[in-house]
């Protein structure tokens, strides 16, 4: 292939002999895998609930860095993006703004790898401060040491590389190009993959580089930017990365970090090095549900939030809506997703509280909490409960699918159109004029007979058994209902 970039540091950043160099990557990767091995969550479909979108990576000789970098290289395993992005730092030719090459490939002993020029041009036409420059790629090692990982983790995929060297450039505009590029015209932005290059702090005594280190990480994984040039070799492209993942509401994950003083080097001036996963979390699919293993998990937020509102014994608790700060991404975007739940409260097996939300009119973990306190103080059927009788209580949470009308079929008659409802899987939405109730499914348990359970209905909407005629309309909906 003409224009090839060819490698600048085989033999001095990692082996210049092809059979040693890929060896040497294989080890690296095995290794990794029993450092740390991050599980991909599922929905009960079989739907991964978390995607892979960016990694930072460090960029040291392999003997230094190349367990950690593999840390993150091994999630690479099984994906097939069309283009891998890699954008690191300058150090020999320094630029303003972002350097792309005109290379046809980037060459390494392991192959070449070919250069996704028509993306390139895409890019220099659309975002600012990139621009054609070759004399910042010629021997740059940040990128180059990135390329015998993927050419082995994403063997037998065709892929293109887009490798982005980033000088000087402030961190909107570096997210503005790393966005271009995921948001190329006919495409998903799941089919472009980032790979930031950065090293952490540089030749600090040992401990004092674990603490700088400690502090940097922190920030990263809080998406914080800008870092500063010192806290990071390769800050630029790294604050550009965690820009766009706070817009685009991604979450980082702490691999594995270390420093030269840990692998191969001595303690006295150190290098550090990270691996960082930025994970793209999907919602289960809306067919699917929630996954028992986070829907098991709302009964106990709600009892915190009635603990919390309980926290001064025989005072007035005050109306509050936690932040369910759980640790866990999935569950947190489950919660920050509209959803409608009801919260029922039993106490020695009888009701003591049952309110709820027909429909998802704001965040499900909102819902939960403003209903979890709705039904311990606002249930007019009951009084207020009281600090004394929290340990007493079960709490079940239920969330609701959207409702629809249960509309009557021409010619219908009331037994069979009533005979269509479904005990125990259909909750049902009765209304007629100003009156309005709802029983859910559970309620099938207590009224298993479906005469006798629309016309508790009808009383419980303020109606009597004959009221039921054409003027009464019906909605049903299903659950999902988990108890303590």
């Amino acid at each position: 292939m003409a224009n090839v970039r060819p490698p600048a540091v085989a033999g001095s950043f990692y082996p210049s002999d092809p059979a040693e160099l890929q060896g040497m990557v294989d080890t690296l990767l095995e290794q990794a895998t029993a450092l740390v091995t991050p599980v991909i969550p599922r929905d009960v479909g079989g739907k991964p609930l978390r995607e892979l979108v960016a990694l930072q990576v460090p960029h040291a000789g392999y003997i230094y860095s190349g367990v950690i970098a593999a840390a993150g290289y091994q999630l690479l395993r099984g994906l097939k993006p069309k283009r891998v992005v890699v954008a690191g730092p300058t150090h020999r030719v320094g630029v303003r703004g972002i350097a792309l090459s005109k290379a046809a490939a980037f060459a390494t002993p392991l192959g070449e790898l070919p250069v996704d020029q028509a993306a390139q041009s895409y890019l220099e036409a659309n975002a600012e401060l990139v621009k054609f420059f070759e004399p910042s790629h010629e021997e740059e090692h940040s990128l180059e040491v990135q390329l015998p990982f993927l050419q082995t983790v994403l063997k037998g995929v065709d892929f293109k590389i887009v490798p982005l060297a980033v000088g000087d450039c402030p961190p909107d505009k570096v997210s503005a190009a790393l966005q271009t590029l995921r948001q190329l015209p006919g495409e998903d932005p799941s089919d472009t993959l980032i790979v930031i290059s950065s090293d952490l702090s540089h030749y600090l005594p040992y401990d004092e580089a674990r603490q700088v280190d400690a502090i940097t990480l922190t920030q990263a994984l809080s998406l914080e930017y800008p870092l500063d040039p010192r806290q990071a070799c390769g800050s630029f492209a790294w604050s550009g990365m965690n820009r766009l993942a706070r817009k685009v509401k991604l979450q980082a994950e702490l691999l594995a970090n270390a420093n030269s003083g840990d692998t191969a080097g001595d303690r006295n001036r150190v290098v550090g090095y990270s691996a960082v996963a930025y994970w793209k979390y999907n919602l289960p699919s809306s067919q699917e549900g929630i996954p028992d293993e986070y829907g098991s998990r709302f009964p106990a937020l709600a009892r915190r939030v009635l603990e919390g509102a309980f926290a001064e014994p025989r005072k007035e608790p005050q109306r509050s809506v936690t932040d369910f700060t759980t640790g866990d991404p999935v569950l947190e975007t489950l919660l920050d997703a509209p959803g409608a739940a009801f919260v029922t409260l039993t106490k020695s097996g009888e009701l003591r509280g049952c309110i709820g939300s027909l429909a998802a009119h704001r965040k499900l973990g909102e819902d939960i909490a403003q209903n979890a306190m709705a039904a311990a103080l606002e249930d007019p059927r009951f009084p207020p409960v009281r600090f004394e009788e929290l340990s007493e209580l079960r709490i079940e949470v239920s969330v609701l699918s959207e409702p629809r009308p249960f509309d009557r079929n021409p010619g219908e008659t009331e037994a069979d159109y009533l005979g269509r409802l479904r005990p125990g899987v259909d909750g049902v939405i009765l209304r007629k004029g100003y009156h309005r109730a709802t029983f859910l499914p559970q309620v099938w348990e207590d009224l298993p007979q479906v005469r006798d359970f629309i016309d508790h209905l009808l009383r419980k909407a303020g109606l009597r058994p004959t009221d039921f005629d054409a003027e009464v309309q019906l909605e049903t909906y299903q659950v999902q209902a988990w108890s303590e």
